[in-house]
């Protein structure tokens, strides 16, 4: 593994605290009002999740590939040479991804995947300058 790498936090978009404020309210009204203990586990251990996944979701750059790790849930290992087109997002499917301003990253022949780093500018520049082939569409899509 290697140990220079630039880290890329995810961006947060508006609905995230608002999933994340309910389930925080859902534990709390299930508490209060007696609902039961297995209620109140779960609400809380799906609070929890949610507060743990959006700490530990984030982008890594090396000098040979992306790679998007989220706690032990998820590791995405993409070579940089593999990396075809990147361009600007808005597309609502499920990704690692905790905003809807993304990017979509094409690879290998058919792969593709959806990303929200905070600072899509730099992390584009980072790309680019590892391999300039890539082609970089700023329209969104």
């Amino acid at each position: 593994m290697e140990t220079n790498y630039i880290s890329f936090k995810s961006r947060k978009g508006f609905i995230l605290p608002l999933v994340t404020v309910f389930f925080a309210a859902c534990t709390i009204t299930a508490f209060f009002d007696g609902i039961g203990f297995f209620n109140v586990f779960l609400s809380g251990g799906f609070f929890l999740f949610i507060l743990l996944l959006t700490l530990k979701l984030e982008y890594r750059i090396t000098n040979e590939q992306l790679q998007i790790k989220c706690l032990f849930l998820y590791n995405l290992k993409i070579p940089i040479e593999k990396i075809r087109e990147v361009r600007p997002s808005r597309d609502l499917s499920s990704s690692p991804a905790l905003s809807l301003n993304r990017l979509r990253i094409r690879y290998n022949k058919f792969d593709d995947i959806l990303i929200s780093p905070q600072n899509q500018d730099q992390f584009i520049a980072e790309l680019l300058a590892r391999n300039p082939n890539i082609f970089y569409n700023p329209k969104r899509e």
